[in-house]
């Protein structure tokens, strides 16, 4: 009776193990759903990839967002048309309707830069960034966000922001000619000559035919040759400068062993 009853439980423990197990493929979860972009979707019942943190599920836009959006559109395409003081006024009217609109901002100042409005521009820049990073932190893995984000900082002439938005850009998507070109050039601005030579490297490999990237290696060698010679300019004023120091006290404790005391003359009296 107790072997039969055993029997029975362990029966019933597999049954349940099995239900769990089809309970937690039920509801796969890949980087796909997260609205962010992946280069690979996530096993089917892995709510987490192991190392990676939790994304939340897409938001779900407002009907004044999603108006917003359309006057985006609508402003982007005026700006082609090279009509930025229409696209200005567009951009507004999105603004209005969603105040955290990160591309609007970029855009608006774009339009006001074309326009030769500084101040309005870097106004928009500044919020732009500041949009951008409120943006990138609930959605990490957004590479085009980071490039936007590291174009603002660029404007605003902040290269050491920018390296590092363009460097998560890179690492998000790699083989971006545009964030490679973008990257190579903040890289330069922030003095990072051989980082900036590789990243431009990078950038002509991919696309072949980006003469934009191709003329900016060419400077950025001769940046990066200036600063070698500079630095070896320096280690050899460095070098000599201690050489000269070290013969100097080398003379002075020569001057200090050798030096005599004057013997006092006795008093007559």
């Amino acid at each position: 009776m107790r072997s039969a009853f055993a029997i029975i439980f362990v029966c019933l423990a597999l049954a349940l193990a099995l239900a769990g197990c089809t309970s937690k493929t039920a509801q796969p979860a890949t980087a796909g759903d997260t609205g962010a972009p992946s280069a690979d979707p996530a096993p089917a019942g892995d709510a987490v990839v192991e190392g990676a943190e939790e994304e939340a599920p897409p938001e779900e836009l407002t009907p004044e967002q999603v108006e917003a959006r359309k006057l985006f559109e609508q402003g982007r395409e005026l700006a082609r048309k090279d009509e930025d003081e229409k696209a200005t006024e567009v951009y507004l009217q999105a603004l209005k309707l969603d105040p955290e609109f990160a591309e609007a901002h970029l855009k608006l100042a774009m339009s006001y830069e074309v326009l030769g409005k500084k101040d309005e521009a870097e106004a928009e820049y500044k919020k732009a960034a500041e949009a951008y990073q409120k943006f990138t932190r609930r959605h990490p893995k957004d590479a085009r966000a980071h490039f936007n984000m590291g174009m603002a900082y660029n404007s605003l002439h902040k290269p050491d922001e920018a390296v590092k938005a363009f460097r998560q850009a890179v690492k998000l998507e790699p083989e971006n000619s545009d964030s490679q070109y973008e990257f190579g050039i903040a890289l330069g601005k922030a003095a990072q000559y051989q980082e900036s030579v590789l990243a431009l490297q990078k950038a002509t490999e991919l696309d072949p035919d980006n003469f934009r990237a191709q003329e900016a290696l060419e400077k950025a060698k001769i940046n990066l040759q200036r600063w070698q010679a500079m630095v070896k300019q320096q280690e050899a004023i460095a070098k000599r400068q201690g050489a000269k120091n070290a013969n100097a006290n080398t003379n002075a404790s020569a001057n200090t062993g050798t030096a005599t005391v004057p013997t006092p003359t006795p008093e007559v009296h």
